[in-house]
């Protein structure tokens, strides 16, 4: 069934491509058979406070909680909460560290059993002592490294850093950076679908509050892939159209492009795949971000060199 896609989208391309050139902005020439490329996406600029590096350290006691939930879900640059626990028995400056959406600022309403571990003994006095005189705003925290495939076996590295009241802003240039969306059977099917009946895939994203969402600009790549067993299906695909205006010649269901709601349409063509990959081959994204919901996170610049690799194997 999915052998004929490829055919179908240079089709659809073929077809549409007047249309697909004007809803993309100055598409360039298609190459042998591949989807025209594009203008890169405008640079991501993170702004945030200004922070300074206070320490780095593994989180200690990690085998002691029940992380097997959630350690597939943790990735290198998951922001962190440090959770000052004064009533704990074994340690007076006690700090627990939490995934920081499990933690709502109140320790006394906290429920520690959520912890990943704590603050090392050796090195948590006088952080400690900081968090009682009231810094506790004074201080950001994040997972700066991931080893081992389980939390039995594996350790945890995060970063604190101490936080100034002036603001910076940081370009990053995200031009050969991927993003990552895994599909479960339900949304890869439809996705299948979409690609043979309409030679492109589209999908409302969206979000309130908008300016917390970055997801993808016209001209960005976007990996989506499923999951089976020991094998994962793997599609690399372009962002033709964003808003339901661009996205309008491609969208059928007419009705849905009038939905009072905060996401929109976002239209993306097939570069290359399916290709079929073992497991241990996309090992690199383990700790790496990804999206089960809608395309927001980038990979690091070394999974993304890693994964478009992949794609090159396989040409």
């Amino acid at each position: 069934m999915y052998t004929n896609i490829d055919k179908i989208n240079k089709d659809f391309l073929a077809a549409n491509k007047e249309i697909i050139n004007n809803a993309s902005s100055e598409l360039i020439a298609m190459e042998e058979g591949m989807l025209p490329m594009g203008e890169p996406a405008s640079p991501f600029v993170k702004v945030r406070k200004k922070r300074t590096l206070y320490k780095e350290c593994q989180i200690a006691g990690i085998t002691f909680h029940d992380l097997s939930d959630v350690w597939d879900e943790l990735y290198v640059g998951a922001e962190l909460a440090l959770i000052r626990q004064k009533d704990n028995e074994h340690d007076q400056y006690a700090i627990a560290v939490a995934l920081a959406g499990d933690y709502d600022g109140d320790p006394d309403d906290f429920d520690f059993d959520l912890i990943l571990g704590y603050v090392p003994r050796a090195e948590n006095e006088e952080l400690a002592k900081m968090m009682d005189m009231g810094w506790n705003e004074a201080f950001e925290c994040e997972l700066s490294q991931m080893k081992g495939s389980n939390p039995y076996k594996g350790s945890l590295h995060m970063k604190i850093y101490i936080v100034s009241k002036d603001e910076e802003k940081t370009v990053v240039d995200t031009s050969n950076l991927l993003r990552v969306m895994e599909f479960d059977y339900e949304q890869h099917e439809e996705f299948i679908d979409s690609l043979m009946s309409n030679g492109c895939y589209y999908a409302r994203y969206g979000g309130f509050p908008p300016w917390e969402r970055t997801l993808p600009e016209k001209g960005e790549k976007v990996v989506f892939m499923r999951r089976n067993g020991n094998n994962t299906k793997l599609y690399l695909m372009h962002c033709i159209a964003m808003g339901d205006y661009d996205a309008a010649y491609f969208v059928k269901e007419k009705e849905d492009l009038h939905a009072v709601d905060d996401c929109c349409f976002y239209v993306f063509t097939l570069v290359k795949g399916s290709i079929f990959v073992t497991n241990d081959m996309i090992e690199f994204l383990k700790g790496e971000k990804i999206n089960d919901y809608q395309p927001e996170d980038f990979l690091s610049e070394e999974a993304s060199m890693e994964l478009m690799n992949l794609f090159e194997q396989f040409n």
